[in-house]
């Protein structure tokens, strides 16, 4: 779980996850296993999940699959009515469900009983012995790491887990092979995506967080006018964040984009703007429940035009813009620059280096 600089708390790891679920359509019911149900329920509260109909809160147990096992039962209760065929294991520590894998997945196991994504190792697994001495090691290229979501026929799971030992249920760890020892099934195993990885360590947090905001970032530029600085800026941006969009006009005459709302809005100009204006044109527009920027570049048509600007007035114009859109409650970045080309460049490189810094 995040905290921010400010002391809000920011969104557990398993809510990305859970909203992602809820997302698909699919998706017919959820068994959220956890080791604190109070502290559960008063999250999903923050984050306005609690009244979701498709998910239960489930107390867990002391090892992975008791775990799992109560997540089923809870299931279970629900198989009539929900029509459950396919039931779906996944990590919570594992916040990102790339939809194309858990598709391709559903189907696998809806056709052959199990699915689950698997990796090529990337280090040699040794067996240590007692002494501390190597006793064995594996051939690397003939195993795979194995993943969640892995998908399985409800009934084949259930099944497998009916017959587990209570030896397999304290040490066992793999979905896959309880179908393979108690129902005699074997998996298809299909590639995974570089987007299925798990938060272990505390360096995972840093990692997390970063592609977090790439994937939670999308961005409006607004200008009056085109130019190199759009091009360069678009061009910056259009592989660090989720989505940019570009509006020529004011946001309210030209965004037609099916009612989408972006967390960050760019406003690129030249001249000083009304800001009233703009903050009436950002009701439509701009993402209050997410966390952005507001930035304005203000793109200088020569240099002669940014020597008349004193820095009192650049100073001056950046605090009013600052304090004017408190009332969206956003982070206001304001950047000056040149229209020569060799500055213009070096500005808009430097901005797309320190954007998601800003975001900060």
């Amino acid at each position: 779980m995040f905290a921010s600089r400010n002391g809000r708390r920011k969104k557990p790891l398993f809510i990305y996850a859970l909203e992602e679920f809820l997302s698909i359509r699919y998706v017919k019911k959820i068994s959220l296993v956890v080791d604190n149900i109070e502290m559960t329920t008063d999250i999903l509260k923050e984050f306005g999940l609690a009244d979701s109909q498709k998910v239960s809160v489930v107390f867990g147990d002391k090892t992975r699959h008791r775990s799992i096992k109560a997540g089923l039962l809870e299931l279970q209760r629900h198989y009539q009515e929900s029509d459950i065929k396919v039931v779906v294991v996944h990590d919570a520590v594992r916040p990102f469900v790339p939809r194309s894998l858990l598709g391709e997945l559903v189907r696998s196991a809806a056709e052959v009983g199990a699915a689950g994504p698997v990796r090529p190792l990337v280090s040699t697994v040794v067996k240590p012995g007692n002494d501390s001495c190597l006793d064995a090691s594996l051939q690397r290229s003939a195993y795979a790491a194995s993943e969640t979501p892995q998908a399985f026929q409800f009934e084949i799971l259930m099944s497998a887990y009916a017959k587990c030992t209570e030896e397999e249920l304290d040490l066992g760890t793999e979905c896959l092979q309880l179908v393979l020892t108690h129902c005699g099934l074997r998996p298809k195993l299909i590639t995974s995506s570089d987007d299925l990885w798990k938060v272990t360590y505390n360096k995972d947090i840093y990692i997390v967080e970063a592609t977090i905001r790439e994937k939670s970032t999308d961005v409006c530029i607004i200008t009056d006018f085109e130019s190199d600085a759009l091009n360069l800026l678009e061009d910056a941006l259009k592989n660090k964040v989720a989505s940019v969009k570009i509006v020529l006009g004011t946001s309210s005459s030209k965004n037609q984009d099916n009612g989408k709302k972006y967390n960050t809005v760019i406003l690129l100009h030249r001249h000083e703007i009304q800001q009233d204006l703009h903050l009436v044109d950002f009701a439509n527009l701009i993402d209050l429940d997410k966390q952005g920027l507001i930035i304005h570049i203000i793109d200088h048509a020569s240099i002669d035009g940014m020597q008349s600007m004193s820095v009192y007035n650049l100073h001056r114009n950046s605090r009013k813009m600052a304090h004017h859109y408190e009332k969206l409650h956003k982070g206001v970045v304001v950047i000056h620059c040149v229209s020569s080309n060799e500055a213009q460049k070096h500005n808009f490189y430097e901005f797309n280096e320190n954007f998601k810094e800003s975001e900060n």
